[in-house]
């Protein structure tokens, strides 16, 4: 294990002093405010502090039990997407909700009721879960796209598995170091997709979302100051929760991300999520847990589910809990976790990500790939119900978004997560989601200065 003190070292007349902090850390009764813990983590990223230090403030978070409390999580997490590269200009093509939505008014037709309005969704695992299931929350967001569903997804390499989202992502030809902000703007402001759009509306047709993939170290580079510490700590540090929530564009647009599915890979992380997302401003989100302690929505057994949404009694945020079982809820067969493992390196799993978004793997059938197929409309499907693109979410003035349907154990049964399948099954059919995926690859290889052909 490195010694903190060899790493790099921030120039003396930069440094500040938190001892005053690090000391009531260390002394009963323990008190810390969120203001104390976001200045903390806003020093680390303006390299202010000594590593020494820096490794004892992660220390004490750590063994307090700190780091596991909602407010200074989403503290820690506002510090974070302060220190982040913004991505200007996206306002004109997402704008913030209407007047409405904000404020919870019945009688206003802006009012939120769980549609979805058009705006960036990400589906994201915490990570650390030991399964080393195939890479569903990637192949999730992709797949979304051929729902209509406009995905910007942040994710970085991977660090305790053998293929991460950024892994798999390069191994199918996309070039992430190189998406800038500039190009995502131009990517989701693209007149060709306006145009598309417009004309799906006009037929009746389900229009192909855009896919965007924001790689961490391109968009958090303060993180640099902390990398070598972290690596030198024998234990998970605070910063081990932060990335489901510092997705760039929840830091980029006054809104934020209009909907999302955070996976955590233990049970106890689950209503801490809800709250810290709560804390954050989230309004519409899912946190999902499988009882096998899988930061997924399971294939095998049921997954615990927290679920935020907005009151129009009270305009309040709620966390709903239930569950979701593959076949009570989705009406799809399970499958053990031994079969959607998928391959062992980045080159194998891209390969199947192919053949799926290609829609090459057959439906049914006892093979392994079919297993990973349905393991993906699983959590697709469940990001299509709590964006709110399911056709049950169309009819104004129903109830879908305000009562879930719940039997009597505990399981969520409403028609809206079967809807859910059958829209996710008609987008991999279709082969829009692999249309999507390539607009972005050919986003990610341009040379910056030079004009993209629409």
């Amino acid at each position: 294990m490195a010694d903190p003190s060899s790493c790099p070292q921030p120039p003396p007349s930069t440094i500040t002093n938190i001892s005053p902090l690090l000391k009531a850390l260390s002394q009963p009764p323990v008190s810390v405010t969120p203001q104390e813990v976001n200045l903390a983590i806003t020093h680390i990223f303006n390299n202010e502090l000594s590593p020494i230090q820096t490794t004892a403030f992660l220390a004490a978070l750590h063994y307090t039990g700190l780091d596991s409390h909602p407010e200074l999580i989403a503290a820690a997490a506002q510090g974070m997407r302060d220190a982040g590269v913004k991505i200007p200009g996206l306002e004109s093509r997402f704008p913030p909700a209407p007047r409405g939505e904000v404020d919870g008014s019945e009688d206003n037709d802006d009012a939120d009721d769980g549609r979805y309005r058009g705006g960036l969704v990400d589906i994201v695992g915490t990570g650390g879960d030991g399964y080393g299931t195939f890479n569903v929350s990637t192949t999730s967001s992709i797949l979304a796209t051929a729902c209509g569903i406009q995905v910007c997804k942040h994710g970085n390499k991977a660090s305790t598995s053998t293929s991460g989202s950024a892994d798999i992502l390069a191994a199918l030809g996309a070039d992430l170091s190189n998406v800038t902000p500039d190009k995502v703007r131009n990517l989701f402001l693209s007149p060709q997709r306006k145009e598309e759009k417009e004309e799906a509306g006009q037929q009746g047709t389900e229009h192909t979302g855009t896919f965007c993939f924001l790689f961490s170290p391109t968009f958090h580079p303060s993180m640099k100051h902390v990398a070598p510490i972290r690596k030198s700590l024998p234990y998970r540090t605070i910063f081990n929760l932060l990335g489901p929530l510092v997705n760039p564009i929840d830091y980029s647009l006054p809104q934020g991300l209009e909907a999302r599915i955070i996976g955590v890979g233990q049970h106890r992380f689950g209503r801490i999520f809800a709250e810290t997302l709560v804390h954050l401003g989230v309004t519409r989100a899912m946190v999902v847990c499988g009882s096998e302690n899988l930061d997924e929505v399971s294939p095998a057994v049921f997954t615990h589910v927290w679920k935020l949404r907005k009151s129009k009694s009270t305009a309040s945020v709620v966390i709903e809990e239930f569950k979701i079982h593959p076949t009570v809820t989705f009406g799809l067969p399970t499958h053990p976790l031994t079969s959607v493992a998928g391959g062992h390196s980045p080159q194998t799993n891209a390969a199947i990500l192919t053949r799926l978004l290609r829609g090459q793997i057959p439906p049914t059938g006892p093979s392994d790939e079919t297993a990973i197929l349905d393991f993906v409309i699983l959590n697709t499907a469940a990001l299509c119900v709590v964006a709110g693109v399911v056709p049950s979410a169309a009819h104004k003035g129903s109830r879908w978004v305000d009562e879930e349907e719940v039997d009597e154990g505990g399981y969520a049964v409403g028609r809206k997560w079967r809807e859910g399948v059958e829209m996710v099954r008609r987008g991999v059919e279709s082969g829009r989601a692999w249309a999507a995926w390539e607009e972005f690859v050919g986003v990610s290889k341009v040379v910056e200065g030079t004009v993209r052909k629409h």
